[in-house]
């Protein structure tokens, strides 16, 4: 396949080399998850969501999900509220950290319990209070960083407003828009409509980055090609797999690079592990009664059958994660699994008695 590269775009004065995002993905994009992305070549990453309201009053806990290496860069720091005083004390807290590139303003959780409030989705409900949360966010950070908002082609299929919330957006001050293609009423179910998201990149002046429908490596370069989109942004086609981002880097070369081989399944499993744990010692024992290990593998869990989908011993895996687990104990049962081999492949060679 013939692709033509990706260009570097702009976000106000940041510029991003390769402008491949991985999504913000609340339970899986921490930043454990995000450094190993980055090591496979994505071009930027963005935190999970963060309570705008938990930020501006100083809560512990909302500041764990802002947790960073050092070696995440370009990296977006991403708020959720539709209070737009509250939004701009939360971003400017951001800004004041000096660990984030930019600063981007959640307008497309489809949750229930988020959009339902008023957040999230539900601010393109109302996209002139849409616009004056960008207003006084970008106010509030005052060119320290750029400003960006995410949001979806509309709240259901009834009310596809697209057009009328990135206007809002544009011209309250925001420096580029990632924009899903589907309605929030359906989530993540359904084709992606890239045919609105080709619509609103013409109708705006700043960068538009598209998401949703992104399932392998040459869907990013057709989308480019379809739409027009200064950017992409990953999502659920990364997780398990932060290997799609070098995919797609050597589709770009014109390169086919395979899927990892077990050994660096597991390298990467347990890279993942130590950060996880990492991070959980950050946080100190008050917040953590499992305590630091048990805590990570608790983590790690929802990001294992990703890593292992093929192998063919994971259902023997899957009916033990629910059990709280060492370090050790997960391991040995992630290396019976991985010594199994994939479906595809012949079977692995039984050992030879010594």
């Amino acid at each position: 396949m013939t692709v033509s590269p990706l260009q570097p775009m702009k976000i106000g004065s940041l510029e991003i080399e390769w402008p491949v995002f991985l999504a913000p993905m609340a339970g899986f994009t921490d930043g454990a998850f995000r450094l190993l992305c980055l090591e496979q070549g994505c071009g930027a990453v963005v935190t999970e969501m963060v309570n705008a309201h938990g930020m501006s009053i100083g809560h512990e806990r909302t500041g764990h999900f802002l947790g960073t290496f050092e070696a995440e860069r370009p990296i977006g720091a991403q708020i959720y509220g539709s209070n737009p005083e509250i939004m701009a004390t939360a971003a400017d807290c951001v800004a004041a950290m000096g660990r984030f590139d930019f600063i981007d303003i959640n307008a497309g959780c489809p949750m229930p319990k988020i959009k339902n409030r008023g957040d999230g989705a539900g601010l393109m409900r109302d996209p002139a209070l849409m616009g004056e949360v960008v207003r006084q966010v970008k106010q509030a950070v005052a060119g320290r960083v750029p400003v960006t908002l995410k949001t979806r082609i509309g709240w259901s299929a009834d009310t596809i407003n697209v057009l009328e919330t990135t206007a809002a957006a544009e011209e309250g001050g925001a420096d580029a828009i990632f924009l899903h293609g589907r309605v929030a009423e359906v989530r993540h179910s359904g084709e992606a409509d890239w045919g609105l998201i080709a619509e609103t990149k013409r109708a705006r002046t700043i960068p538009v980055v598209g998401n949703g429908g992104l399932r392998e490596p040459a869907d990013l370069f057709r989308m480019v090609a379809e739409t027009g989109v200064d950017g992409l942004m990953v999502g659920r086609a990364a997780l398990g797999n932060p290997w799609f981002f070098r995919q797609a880097h050597g589709l770009e070369r014109g390169e086919e690079i395979g899927r990892p081989s077990a050994e660096e399944v597991r390298e990467t499993i347990h890279r993942h592990l130590d950060r996880e744990m990492e991070l959980m010692a950050r946080r100190g024992e008050k917040h953590l009664k499992l305590g630091v290990e048990v805590t990570a593998c608790l983590v790690l869990r929802s990001h294992l059958m990703r890593y292992l989908r093929g192998f063919r011993g994971i259902k023997t895996l899957a009916v033990t994660l629910e059990q709280r687990q060492d370090r050790a104990t997960l391991l040995a049962r992630i290396d019976e699994v991985l010594a199994t081999g994939r479906r595809c492949e012949p079977p692995p060679a039984p050992s030879l008695p010594s």
